[in-house]
């Protein structure tokens, strides 16, 4: 087994358990992005806040077109809110190949544990998607996304009901504007990109079909068109199209988001009396510092 394979299996388990929440951030907060585009449907989706991290615009995608998509990294003064997708294990595997680095490559989305605190008061242990801060993947600046990718953020989280201020910290973050005479000429490039490169591409591609490994397939040819896009725009100068900004983080704690559980949580113990197709397990509260009891509800028919 080379270095490489040995990194990958170690990221990208080879199984999952029956059930997991992945939690998502970005675009598949969308529920067209997720049951449409990405065919996954969730058994259930809750809002939720990941404390001690950032949300970023640093992977990198292709100029003008889909300049960055979202990531996130640590930050202790920081929190994201997103939404706490249920799904099988199988799905969630299969969600994998349909981002970047289609769930093979170290250098694209990687699975990572983590906690997250699910707006019924819930502690839930989630995956989520991360793309490593040694990825050469990641963009030495934010980038502005595009005016269609941050619209998805939004309007995700506008039908999960995510919270207020933080669908204002997504109504704040600048976004770029597509040309479409700049796209068509983006997408002529890649054409032509795609045709002189074919002797280099061409019999990787047919040995990883060959060999049943076609989520590698795919991920060595984006991975291809997107580095070498960059390398172009680079070369001819068009640092413009870049426009590097920092986002400023959403710092923890804004919403108070732990305080306001509590009256939450009481809430949906009384509705979760007059549910008869539950049965609720309310953990007696504990003498920590966290204001927070896990809650768990088991639903007969799971």
């Amino acid at each position: 087994m080379t270095k490489s394979n040995s990194t990958s299996e170690s990221l990208f388990p080879s199984s999952y358990p029956d059930f997991v929440y992945n939690f998502s951030y970005g675009a598949n907060m969308f529920p067209n992005v997720l049951s449409g585009r990405r065919k996954t449907h969730p058994i259930e989706s809750i809002p939720g806040v990941l404390e001690g991290w950032q949300l970023t615009f640093d992977l990198r995608g292709i100029p003008a077109l889909e300049p960055c998509f979202g990531n996130i990294k640590e930050n202790p003064d920081a929190e994201v809110h997103g939404i706490l997708h249920k799904m099988t294990g199988k799905q969630f595997k299969y969600l994998l190949t349909t981002e970047g680095g289609s769930g093979v490559n170290p250098n694209g989305y990687i699975p990572h544990k983590v906690n997250v605190h699910a707006y019924d008061g819930r502690i839930i242990e989630a995956y989520t998607l991360v793309v490593r801060r040694i990825s050469p993947s990641i963009a030495s600046h934010h980038v502005l996304p595009s005016v269609r990718y941050m619209s998805l953020l939004r309007n995700g989280a506008a039908h999960h009901k995510i919270h207020p201020l933080y669908i204002e910290y997504l109504q704040s973050l600048p976004s770029f504007e597509r040309s479409k005479p700049v796209m068509i000429l983006v997408i002529f490039e890649i054409l032509l990109l795609i045709i002189f490169s074919s002797p280099v591409w061409i019999p990787v591609v047919i040995y990883y079909v060959c060999t049943n490994q076609k989520a590698q397939a795919r991920a060595y040819f984006f991975s291809l068109i997107m580095v070498n896009s960059w390398r172009i725009y680079r070369f001819l100068g068009a640092s413009r199209v870049f426009q590097p900004y920092y986002s400023a983080p959403f710092p923890l704690g804004s919403t108070n988001f732990k305080e306001n559980t509590e009256t939450f949580r009481t809430q949906v113990q009384i509705d979760e009396q007059t549910l008869p197709d539950t049965i609720t397990d309310i953990l007696p509260e504990s003498n920590t510092s966290s204001p927070i009891s896990q809650t768990t509800i088991q639903r007969k028919n799971s």
